[in-house]
């Protein structure tokens, strides 16, 4: 019985370790404008701007790939507002995104 408990024991250990190392090398840097696009699109999720979600959406936005105009449920407001914060706040890099209306 002692025998099973300390081999889960190792297991688990083994794993948490494992999995903790994964995670530090399959770490991905993600735009921190993108949330805060997100944040500012309508979040229906309906996908009638082309993509799978608001969030692929804000990230085309972000890629320069996609119009705002694109967001069906959004309204004007909504497209002024990403579209100011997108022209003054820059990337990590400095670079601005070239919005699309």
């Amino acid at each position: 019985m002692t025998t099973v408990i300390i081999l889960a024991l190792v297991i688990s250990a083994s794993l948490a370790i494992l999995l903790s190392l994964a995670s530090v090398v399959f770490h991905v840097d993600e735009d921190p404008r993108l949330q805060d696009v997100v944040d500012m699109l309508p979040n229906q999720n309906c996908g009638l701007c082309g993509n799978p979600g608001c969030r692929a959406m804000a990230q085309a936005i972000l890629n320069e790939d996609a119009k705002l105009t694109q967001c069906k449920p959004g309204d004007q407001a909504m497209r002024e507002e990403i579209k100011e914060y997108l022209e003054t706040t820059p990337n990590e890099e400095g670079e601005f995104v070239k919005v699309k209306m």
